[in-house]
C-alpha cells in the first residue's frame, strides 16, 4: 500500500530514470531506499488506480524499471563493462565463465529460498532480433527448458503486460513446479533496450493452487546493448533474475550447479537464434 501511495503521490512531479541516457551516465537511482527495494508481490485491484488504470500501471512500470536497473547498476559499480570482465559488487559473486557467458550468483542472508542469478554475454545477432525473441513469450520454452508455460495474461499498453509463468524446477532438484504472476515492462531509448519484470498480483490472474508453489520474482531484467564485430551487428546481453522459489530451499550442496542454469539461458538463446 505504501509503495502504491508513493507512486500515485510522486507521479505528477517525478520522473524515474530508466532510459539508456541514464545507463550511459551510470546514474540510475531507485525511487525508494535500497532497504525497501525487495518487497512482497504488489497487489493490484480495480480500486488501486480508480482514476485511470492505464496511468496507474504506467506509474507502477516506472517503479519496476527503476528498481531493476538500479539493481543491475549496483552489481556492476555503475559500469556495465565490469560484468563482462568478472567484476561484481553488492553481494554478487562471480562464479565462472561457461559457453561464453560470465555467471554470477547472489545469496540472500534473509532467506535460503531467495536467489539471484546473473549472466553477461554476447549474442551474434542484431538487437532487434534478440529483443523480438525475448518479447515473444510463446517461444520462451524453446531456449529455456525450465519454463513450461509463459503467456500474456493482460496487455496494458504496447510496453506493459501482465504475464503468467510456470516453471518446472525439477532441474533445480525441486518436486513441485513454481508459478509466478508478474508485470513485464519494456523501455527503449537511443541504443539500449530493457525488459524488466517483477511479481504483481491482479485479481483476474490465476489463484495459487496446491499443485504448485507460488514464487516471487524480485526486481529482474534483460539489458540489451548493440555492438559491432568485424562489421556484423551483435548484441551485448545482461540477464539478471532474482527470485524467491518458496519452501523447500534448494540444498546448499547443489547451489553451484543450479546457479548456472538461468545465466546460461543467454547461451541457449544464442544457440537457438544461430540455428
Amino acid at each position: 500500500i505504501y509503495i502504491l501511495e508513493q507512486l500515485q503521490k510522486d507521479s505528477t512531479n517525478e520522473t524515474f530514470p530508466t532510459t539508456s541516457s541514464y545507463i550511459e551516465k551510470r546514474s540510475i537511482q531507485s525511487p525508494l531506499p535500497t532497504s525497501q527495494r525487495f518487497f512482497h508481490s504488489i497487489i493490484v485491484s480495480p480500486s488501486t488506480f480508480p482514476a485511470s488504470p492505464v496511468k496507474g500501471y504506467e506509474d507502477l512500470s516506472k517503479y519496476v524499471l527503476a528498481n531493476a536497473t538500479a539493481e543491475v547498476m549496483a552489481v556492476c559499480s555503475n559500469d556495465l563493462r565490469n560484468l563482462y570482465s568478472g567484476q561484481a559488487t553488492a553481494g554478487w559473486k562471480y562464479q565462472c565463465m561457461e559457453k561464453n557467458v560470465l555467471v554470477y550468483y547472489k545469496a540472500f542472508s534473509s532467506s535460503a529460498t531467495k536467489h539471484g542469478f546473473l549472466g553477461a554475454g554476447v549474442i551474434d545477432r542484431p538487437l532487434s532480433t534478440v529483443l523480438c525473441m525475448l518479447k515473444d513469450l510463446s517461444k520462451r520454452h524453446l531456449y529455456d527448458k525450465t519454463i513450461t508455460t509463459a503467456q500474456v495474461h493482460k496487455k496494458i499498453t504496447n510496453s506493459i503486460e501482465l504475464v503468467y509463468v510456470v516453471s518446472d524446477i525439477s532441474l533445480c532438484y525441486q518436486k513441485q513446479p513454481r508459478d509466478f504472476c508478474c508485470i513485464s515492462v519494456e523501455a527503449k531509448e537511443e541504443n539500449v533496450s530493457i525488459l524488466a519484470i517483477q511479481s504483481v498480483y491482479e485479481e483476474s490472474m490465476p489463484l495459487p493452487c496446491k499443485e504448485m508453489v507460488r514464487g516471487e520474482i524480485l526486481p529482474s531484467a534483460w539489458i540489451l546493448e548493440p555492438d559491432t564485430i568485424n562489421g556484423r551487428d551483435i548484441t551485448k546481453v545482461i540477464y539478471m533474475v532474482q527470485v524467491d522459489l518458496g519452501a523447500p530451499a534448494i540444498p546448499a550442496k547443489l547451489l553451484n550447479s543450479v546457479a548456472k542454469r538461468q545465466p546460461l539461458v543467454i547461451a541457449r538463446l544464442a544457440h537457438f537464434l544461430a540455428g
